[in-house]
């Protein structure tokens, strides 16, 4: 514990999804390389952990519009903190975009706090000086002081003079895969994923930092994402490669890799649609349709919609160079039959294949009763072949 200092990463990752029955099998497939991480949990320790992460953003969607756009230097602003019930300590967290080609990586800073001292850092009133005299007081370097002042005061001021509240949160069960005191590899795998629109009267009032859990939260404020997702991070630094067994696994027809996915991104442009400018290519993918209309953002499905598709709006979105081959070359191998087709067909409850609840192994407690429903209909949406149009999302 760093009692407040900040926290700075430096990192590749890569985002793939996980149809539900694939699950377990992508699980083993971690597990025979890289321990299960044990998570703290109010009973003991757990292989998966509640996540939730609230993000800021203003009346224009700045921060959402400048994420989907990859401006060099666009940040993203977050509240998290783990396990079920109320928020025991918060991580303030702040990701910023930096372009590959200039030599920079982009970077993850982030600093704790206590939930009461959030209400003062939305308002302009957080004891900075005071915690700078209680770090000292601990006998913290001064060097860490000065990090933790720079960072703090950057967010403070990004807070204020944008304008920014609590807007979309991300709520998942992470089990995490990692060589104790080793960063060089870390697999994560995000399951119940789900993302909800934060500003109910509550947090629109400034009563609340966040919604209220008690209150049954509307379905068009909240969508449920229909495939797991795997991150795969690798350390930064100089000599490091990817594994064998890496690759292995992303080419076993088991993970799509969705380029600049972002839960993020993907929460806003479903339960915002009347504020944002433009979409991220992501959702034409036929898998999301029926989640996207269950959510009541069937108009992001339109041929004629007035919004923009992000591929076309924004090309540097777009894979490029050898990655681009690579993928294309999956996708061909696919098409011949070389590989298993990445059939993304959604299967829940009753529909012949294990509910996300099954792939867990483990009791799901939910902050909000809404956020599986077992009432829900059986979905079952036929397999697909990905086209390489379809793969890349460049038509509507």
């Amino acid at each position: 514990d760093k009692g407040g200092a900040s926290q700075e990463f430096l990192r590749s990752t890569t985002k793939f999804w996980v149809r539900p029955d694939h699950v377990s099998a992508v699980k083993y497939m971690v597990s025979r390389e890289l321990p299960v991480f044990l998570q703290k949990t109010s009973t003991g320790r757990s292989d998966a952990q509640l996540v939730n992460s609230v993000y800021l953003d203003n009346a224009s969607l700045e921060l959402y519009h400048g994420r989907l756009d990859k401006t060099p230097g666009a940040i993203a602003l977050r509240l998290r903190w783990y396990g079920t019930g109320e928020p025991e300590l918060v991580f303030v967290e702040r990701k910023t975009h930096r372009d590959s080609w200039t030599g920079e990586v982009s970077v993850k800073e982030r600093f704790t706090i206590t939930p009461d001292e959030v209400p003062d850092l939305l308002n302009g009133k957080f004891p900075r000086l005071k915690k700078i005299e209680e770090m000292r007081a601990k006998g913290r370097p001064e060097k860490e002081i000065a990090d933790w002042d720079l960072l703090v005061t950057e967010i403070c001021q990004a807070i204020n003079s944008k304008q920014l509240i609590p807007t979309m949160r991300s709520q998942y069960m992470r089990t995490a895969f990692q060589i104790p005191f080793d960063a060089t590899v870390r697999i994560s795998l995000d399951t119940n994923l789900t993302m909800v629109y934060e500003r109910d009267e509550g947090v629109e009032n400034r009563d609340r930092w966040y919604r209220d859990p008690s209150v049954q939260i509307p379905g068009t404020e909240i969508t449920r994402f229909p495939h797991a997702v795997l991150e795969v991070k690798l350390e930064i630094a100089d000599g490091n490669t990817k594994p064998q067994w890496v690759d292995d696994m992303l080419n076993s027809g088991m993970c799509m890799d969705v380029h600049k996915f972002s839960k993020f991104i993907h929460g806003c442009a479903v339960l915002m649609q009347d504020d944002v400018r433009a979409v991220p290519y992501w959702v034409d993918d036929p898998s999301l349709k029926a989640s996207i209309e269950e959510s009541g953002g069937g108009a992001l499905l339109l041929e004629d919609s007035d919004r923009l598709d992000a591929n076309k709006a924004y090309g540097q979105l777009l894979p490029y160079g050898e990655i681009a081959q690579a993928r294309r070359a999956t996708v061909q191998h696919q098409q011949t039959g070389e590989l298993d087709p990445l059939s993304f067909g959604v299967v829940q409850g009753g529909g012949g294949g294990p509910s996300y609840e099954d792939l867990l192994n483990d009791d799901y407690d939910c902050c909000y009763d809404s956020c599986i429903n077992p009432g829900s209909p059986d979905l079952i949406t036929p397999s697909q072949k990905m086209e390489p149009k379809q793969f890349f999302a460049n038509e509507r």
